[in-house]
């Protein structure tokens, strides 16, 4: 009976070293799965700051009367901004800024996944939903 009994307990020790690597395992890929969302909501916001970003310096290089017309990207809680001479999006506790030509914005309305028209106005840019 001894005989059985060891080989219990060494079944046992080899079951828990293999859930206790498990376990590990799986928090270390929850840590890594975290930091590749975080870095994929990064490219996102990115991705929508250079594009307003590119739409305004444009407007601003072109001059007096130019305008146009974007569409950016709704991508649920990022939210789009204009600060000092950047454009910005934030969501949750982060945020990126694209730089800007001036900082002579005026932002009567900048929402995600709305038209908006963004026009030099005498050197003044102002963007507004189209």
């Amino acid at each position: 009976m001894n005989g059985k009994a060891q080989v219990s307990i060494e079944f046992l020790i080899v079951v828990v070293l293999l859930v206790s690597l498990l376990l590990f395992s799986l928090s270390i890929y929850g840590e890594k799965r975290q930091g590749l969302t975080l870095s994929q909501e990064n490219h996102e916001a990115k991705t929508i700051a250079d594009k307003l970003a590119e739409n305004i310096n444009g407007i601003v290089v072109v001059g007096n009367g130019a305008e146009t017309t974007i569409r950016l990207k709704q991508i649920e809680g990022f939210a789009p901004s204009i600060a000092g001479n950047a454009a910005r999006v934030s969501w949750r506790n982060n945020f990126v800024d694209s730089a800007l030509l001036t900082n002579n914005v005026t932002v009567n309305n900048l929402a995600l996944g709305k038209e908006l028209k963004i026009e030099n106005i005498n050197g003044e840019i102002v963007i507004d939903f189209a």
